[in-house]
């Protein structure tokens, strides 16, 4: 089954290989069919197929229950995927020369495919309260918050000996030992 395609074409494409099989002297049984199909769906479908499994009625279920089962479960996923293709939101950067260092300022696009009604969408609400808390954030902290933290390089101390406490070596190389030895 090719992604795009539905329950329905793929399960008439999947009658004419088996009618012509039968017609060739080839004969499967109820299990056979159900097993080839559950195989052949594509990776979006591996939960449904697992469940189908998992639950131990492929037995007792015929060809027929089976795709109003998956055809069921394909309506399903194409009203999820409606609702996710309804609306999207996108963040932009956005560089402002209102004080001497630039911030950045973001600013939030809607695009929306198709328009909700006030009862369908709670998404507006969760759009609203992002750009008020973003908006908040940039006033408090004057934009710092997203600015890049740089930190002055350390210069690396020379190593102290302990024994005579000059810098510049350690105290297996230290000369005043030497002396004493």
């Amino acid at each position: 089954m090719e992604e795009s395609e539905s329950i329905q074409t793929m399960f008439g494409r999947f009658q004419t290989i088996v009618n012509e099989l039968s017609f060739l002297g080839r004969t499967y049984d109820n299990f056979d069919h159900i097993d080839k199909l559950l195989r052949c769906l594509p990776r979006k479908w591996r939960p449904q197929v697992t469940f189908l499994i998992a639950s131990k009625i492929l037995e007792k279920l015929s060809l027929e229950e089976l795709i109003g089962l998956l055809k069921a479960h394909e309506l399903e996923l194409e009203h999820d995927n409606a609702g996710r293709k309804q609306k999207s939101i996108t963040l932009n950067v956005q560089k402002t020369k209102s004080t001497p260092t630039s911030s950045r300022a973001l600013r939030v696009e809607e695009t929306s495919e198709k328009s909700c009604s006030e009862g369908t969408c709670d998404i507006d609400d969760e759009i609203s309260f992002l750009s008020r808390k973003i908006h908040s954030m940039m006033k408090k902290n004057g934009g710092t918050r997203w600015r890049k933290y740089s930190r002055a390089p350390r210069e690396k101390a020379q190593p102290l000996c302990f024994e005579c406490k000059k810098p510049g070596h350690y105290k297996k190389k230290c000369l005043e030992l030497e002396k004493e030895k």
